[in-house]
């Protein structure tokens, strides 16, 4: 069974400037989940899918209001800020999930 973690505080992993942030889904404004098989969804599953196709716009003017996917580079540096992931979900979670991301982007 998978474990689905809400992200909070979590770097924007689409731009050099992203500071952590509370994400929430643009569509339905609520907030945005992510499993350790690399999949998104926000809090109802109304809008799911892998992490690869999943955009990202933290406020920035790095965004120029646009929402940017990320690239592996950036994902796994939001990752590295992302401690908090690693005590609510555990060191296995995390491994799986930079796993499953690296498999997403054929690394």
């Amino acid at each position: 069974m998978v474990k689905w973690i809400e992200l909070t505080n979590f770097m924007c992993p689409a731009c050099p400037f992203g500071g952590g942030s509370d994400w929430i889904c643009n569509m339905d404004r609520l907030p945005v989940y992510l499993n350790e098989e690399g999949s998104m969804k926000c809090q109802f599953g109304s809008h799911t899918g892998p992490l690869i196709n999943w955009t990202w716009n933290c406020g920035s003017d790095y965004h120029k209001g646009e929402f940017l996917t990320a690239d592996f580079e950036g994902f796994t540096f939001a990752m590295s800020q992302a401690v908090q992931l690693t005590s609510r979900a555990g060191a296995e979670w995390v491994a799986a999930l930079l796993h499953n991301i690296g498999k997403q982007y054929g690394k």
